[in-house]
């Protein structure tokens, strides 16, 4: 089955777009998505293409965000090992209640403390190599987001972000590359370019770097709402 492409200079406008070919075609297999600026977040788009603060049955933008980057917390704790250990605080504190009980936690948690190896943090490995490595690896950075030891095959439910890269061209540009293996265009696709540009910018800010552009490659892209819910966050 052959590629879909689609663009765009935000993450609004990239999203727009793929929202468009899931709404013609119902799914989408292989939709590749390149945000030309990733790193731009209107405050405004949080409300207008929230499901939920739509008044649809749905998610919250702002809260998928936050699982790959908390970025209001980052706002508050600048100093990187306070935020970290700050959220896994948070975390560990809200799974105390069985509502938010997960079998894989969150993004990142998963980038700042890996399942079965809580000394690893994959954010931090790789800001201090962008620091200290003195020969560019254009391909050498990589985040897992899964593991077979945790994620073992399941009809629904599991992470649906599996693998991130870091392109690092001449210049110190770094692209960030994704693979999501299932992406809800309604619930979460808008949300994770946001929180994924948002953490690009967060590892150029920490290794004096420039952020470059965000490539999502979604496996198999959908609607988990109703095509008028869609319709109506997406304009």
């Amino acid at each position: 089955m052959s590629a879909v492409n689609v663009a765009g200079r935000t993450a609004l406008d990239a999203w727009r777009n793929g929202v468009a070919m899931v709404l013609d075609r119902r799914e989408v297999f292989n939709l590749f998505t390149t945000i030309d600026e990733p790193t731009i977040l209107d405050a405004g788009w949080l409300a207008q293409c929230s499901p939920r603060k739509r008044g649809f049955p749905g998610d919250d933008v702002r809260e998928v965000i936050k699982t790959i980057f908390p970025f209001e917390l980052a706002q508050a704790l600048p100093d990187r090992a306070a935020l970290y250990q700050a959220y896994l605080e948070r975390h560990d504190r809200a799974m105390r209640f069985k509502r938010n009980r997960s079998a894989w936690g969150t993004y990142f948690e998963r980038l700042v403390r890996f399942p079965d190896h809580p000394a690893t943090n994959q954010l931090e490995v790789v800001i201090e190599k962008l620091n200290k490595w003195e020969k560019r690896s254009s391909t050498g950075l990589v985040f897992h987001l899964s593991t077979p030891a945790r994620d073992t095959p399941r009809t629904r439910g599991g992470p649906c972000w599996h693998f991130g890269e870091l392109v690092w061209h001449p210049g110190d540009l770094l692209d960030l590359v994704v693979v999501y293996r299932n992406h809800d265009f309604y619930n979460k696709a808008l949300g994770n370019f946001l929180g994924l540009g948002q953490l690009l910018r967060f590892i150029c800010a920490a290794s004096g770097k420039t952020p470059g552009k965000l490539v999502c490659h979604s496996v198999h892209a959908y609607n988990g709402g109703s095509v008028e819910a869609l319709r109506a966050i997406s304009h």
